[in-house]
């Protein structure tokens, strides 16, 4: 007699792979600190620079230096996560690291208004604008209002914030007197596009050319090759007809 195997046991799940310790995350955290404290200071090299003879390319300059600074709320967004991930080893640490986060953070609202208010007021002063004024406007006047959302925050609040919000405002009116100084460039394509103040524009080319936004005309038919003969019409389609039959017909056909 044959002796049953005895059933398999389920083989055990894989041991989850150890996540960093509580010094790792310290030294993360810290390491992104760090880089955007260089970050500080790099952006207001580029914010002295962008004031610098505003009227020969300080438009791109001043591109550097806001670029730097969307580098750096990026950068610091996700140390904020990293902390909010941060093991309960590191509750002594925690706060400490907080606040310098939120300093930093401070610190470049308030260099990125007052380096912008400075370009701009000088900016706006230009006689003749370069190309394409108006489009790269259109985004710098985003990303100022993007600034100005930070400072609806509570770490904002009272006389300083207050000063800073109003000055937003009136960089982000500098801008747009600028793009009012400056039509935007010509739409090239074949169907109308969106300006960067959500304006619709009408193309230059195609069956849409200097139509009223949101119309299009009618495409015509494609051409018919020469020498080729227009397709004959389909075949009719046979009728069917339907009889009654009885069973004495179906005798009729079997004697035969």
């Amino acid at each position: 007699m044959m002796r049953s195997n005895p059933p398999r046991r389920p083989a055990a799940p894989p041991a989850p792979s150890p996540g960093r310790s509580a010094a790792q995350r310290q030294r993360e955290i810290a390491t992104l600190l760090m880089r955007l404290d260089a970050m500080l200071k790099q952006s207001a090299e580029l914010a002295q620079t962008a004031r610098e003879r505003v009227s020969v390319g300080g438009l791109a300059r001043y591109r550097r230096f806001s670029r730097r600074v969307r580098d750096f709320f990026a950068l610091a967004a996700l140390a904020q996560e990293r902390l909010d991930a941060a093991p309960e080893e590191m509750e002594d640490l925690i706060d400490p690291m907080t606040t310098a986060l939120e300093r930093l953070h401070a610190r470049m609202v308030v260099q990125f208004v007052e380096g912008s208010a400075g370009f701009f007021s000088s900016f706006a002063r230009v006689k003749a604008l370069p190309i394409g004024t108006h489009e790269m406007c259109g985004v710098e006047l985003r990303g100022v209002l993007e600034i100005r959302k930070f400072l609806d925050d509570p770490l904002y609040e009272g006389e300083r914030g207050q000063a800073l919000r109003a000055e937003t405002d009136r960089i982000a009116a500098l801008i747009r007197r600028v793009m009012d100084r400056i039509p935007p460039l010509p739409d090239f394509g074949d169907e109308p596009s969106i300006g960067p103040r959500g304006t619709l524009n009408s193309p230059l080319k195609g069956p849409n050319a200097h139509m009223p936004p949101g119309r299009s005309a009618a495409r015509p038919a494609p051409p018919r090759p020469a020498g080729m003969q227009p397709a004959a019409p389909p075949a009719p389609t046979p009728s069917t007809e339907v009889r009654s039959l009885s069973l004495d017909q179906f005798e009729d056909d079997e004697d035969e």
